[in-house]
C-alpha cells in the first residue's frame, strides 16, 4: 500500500515537470505579433519597397524588434508588444503603400518621357519636311526662271505663256516645222517635273480669210502643238487645245507685218493644279 502511494506521487511531480518544461519550449504568442512578422516579411520580400521606402521598412523592421523584445519580457500579450507590433504592421504596410506610388509615379514619368521625345521626333519630322518643301519650291522656281528665260515667255495670272509665231507653220497649214522643237521640248520637260500643272494650247489667225476656216486652222495649229507635248511623255489629261480663229488679235490686221503677229499659237502652262482661266472678253 505504501508502495503504490509513492508512485503515484512520482507520476505527479514528473507530469508537473514536464508542463514547466512544455512552458519553456513554446513561448507564448499573440496574433498581433504574429500578423507584424508577416507584414514586415512581404515588405522586406517586395524588391520595390527596398528600391522606393527604405526608411519605412528600416522604421518597421525597429519596431517589430521592439514588439519582440516586449514580448519577451512581458509576454506575447503584453500591451506594449501589442502596441509595437500594431506600429511596426502598418508601418510595413506603409513602406509598401509608398513603394507601390512612387513605381506608378516612375511610369507616369517614363511615359511623359516617351511622349515628349515622340512629339520632339514629330516636329523635327515636320521641320525637315517643311525644308525639303522649301528646297523644291526654291529648285522649281529656280526651273521656271530657266523655262522663261530660255523659251522668252513670261508669267501672267493665266499662267507661263509662251508664243510660236507663224514661221512655225507653212502657209494654210498646220503642220509644225523643225523650228519648234526645242520650245516643245522644254515645255514638255517642266511639265514631266512638275505633274501637278496643267497646259492649254490655243491658236489664233489674221482677219484675212472667211471665219469658220480661220476657226478650223487655229484650231488645227493648235491641236498640232498639243500633240506635239503629248507624244513627249505629257499626260493626254492634262493638256487642251483651242482655237479661236480671229479672235484676240494682238496687232492691228492693217499691215502683213501686224497680221503676222496675230497668226500665232500660245501655250499657256498653269501656275498650279487648277483650271487655266478663261480669256477675259476683249483681252488679247
Amino acid at each position: 500500500m505504501k508502495r503504490m502511494k509513492a508512485s503515484w506521487t512520482v507520476v505527479a511531480v514528473s507530469a508537473a515537470l514536464l508542463g514547466m518544461v512544455g512552458c519553456e519550449t513554446a513561448p507564448e504568442t499573440s496574433g498581433v505579433l504574429d500578423e507584424a512578422r508577416s507584414a514586415v516579411s512581404a515588405a522586406e520580400a517586395d524588391p520595390n519597397v527596398a528600391k522606393y521606402a527604405p526608411t519605412e521598412l528600416d522604421r518597421a523592421r525597429k519596431l517589430l524588434i521592439n514588439a519582440e523584445g516586449a514580448a519577451k519580457e512581458k509576454g506575447a500579450k503584453d500591451k506594449n508588444t501589442a502596441h509595437y507590433a500594431y506600429l511596426a504592421t502598418q508601418m510595413a504596410r506603409i513602406s509598401q503603400q509608398r513603394a507601390q506610388e512612387q513605381v506608378a509615379t516612375a511610369r507616369v514619368k517614363a511615359g511623359d518621357t516617351e511622349r515628349q521625345k515622340i512629339l520632339l521626333a514629330a516636329r523635327e519630322n515636320e521641320v525637315d519636311e517643311a525644308k525639303t518643301q522649301a528646297h523644291q519650291a526654291q529648285a522649281e522656281s529656280q526651273r521656271l526662271a530657266a523655262l522663261l528665260e530660255n523659251m522668252q515667255a513670261s508669267q501672267t495670272s493665266r499662267g507661263i505663256v509662251l508664243t510660236l509665231d507663224d514661221v512655225l507653220f507653212d502657209t494654210g497649214k498646220a503642220q509644225l516645222k523643225s523650228g519648234a522643237e526645242r520650245s516643245i521640248e522644254q515645255i514638255a520637260s517642266f511639265l514631266k517635273e512638275n505633274p501637278d500643272r496643267r497646259v492649254q494650247v490655243e491658236g489664233f489667225t489674221d482677219s484675212q480669210g472667211a471665219d469658220n476656216y480661220n476657226l478650223e486652222l487655229s484650231q488645227s495649229r493648235a491641236d498640232s502643238v498639243a500633240m506635239a507635248i503629248i507624244h513627249r511623255g505629257v499626260d493626254a489629261q492634262r493638256v487642251r487645245a483651242l482655237g479661236y480663229g480671229e479672235g484676240y488679235p494682238v496687232a492691228s490686221n492693217d499691215s502683213a507685218g501686224t497680221r503676222q503677229l496675230n497668226r500665232r499659237v500660245e501655250i499657256i502652262v498653269s501656275n498650279d493644279n487648277s483650271e487655266i482661266p478663261r480669256r477675259a472678253a476683249g483681252a488679247p
